[in-house]
């Protein structure tokens, strides 16, 4: 479990360790905006300051865990946007939902091939366009040939899913097609194009 961090103008900025969300909320330098559900943090050696008694004390506190905080004073805003999702497996599998793109048989996440449409031998390169999910069959059947060579058409070519807006890159490739978390999606603006 993360922490999504907003700045003041409710951009997302971070995603951020549980510990370091509790600490922002309880130094009084964020707010909670949403709370994983039936999740506490519980912790005995919390020091506040007692102005009355005028000294530190042990406390306990007991603090939801925040899954979405938002920094009063940050204005900090990201460096880099994208528009283009990060390729990797995760995203391959999940563009092309999880089906071998030449016999249309359900792989797992674990299980399938990257197969290159234009082969490697050939120049094709390990990127989106060229890449689709294979089963191990028909990626060993097909080997080094082209697609003008081997007997199997594509169920559908390969494109690079883009977002509809360009977010984020560091938010991009961490949160990449889905997002993690349900309470998020209130928060992260753009969405993924599965079409091409």
């Amino acid at each position: 479990m993360e922490t999504l961090v907003l700045n003041k103008a409710a951009i997302p900025v971070s995603v951020v360790s549980i510990r370091r969300a509790i600490v922002l909320v309880t130094t009084g330098k964020a707010i909670a905006l949403k709370n994983y559900e039936d999740k506490w943090f519980h912790s005995s050696s919390y020091i506040s300051y007692d102005p009355i008694l005028m000294k530190s004390k042990n406390s306990m506190i007991s603090i939801m865990v925040p899954s979405v905080i938002q920094c009063f004073k940050s204005e900090h805003l990201p460096k880099k946007y994208t528009n283009i999702l990060p390729f990797n497996r995760r995203n391959v599998f999940i563009r092309d939902a999880g089906k071998c793109q030449y016999c249309g048989k359900k792989v797992t996440l674990n299980s399938f091939t990257f197969d290159h449409v234009t082969p490697q031998c050939r120049g094709g390169t390990t990127f989106w366009d060229n890449i689709v999910v294979s089963c191990l069959r028909c990626n060993g059947q097909k080997g080094r040939k082209s697609l003008k060579h081997y007997h199997r058409e594509l169920i559908r070519k390969p494109y690079i899913p883009r977002l509809d807006k360009a977010a984020p890159a560091y938010l991009v490739n961490k949160v990449g097609m889905e997002i993690p978390e349900k309470s998020w999606e209130d928060y992260i603006y753009w969405r993924v194009e599965l079409l091409p």
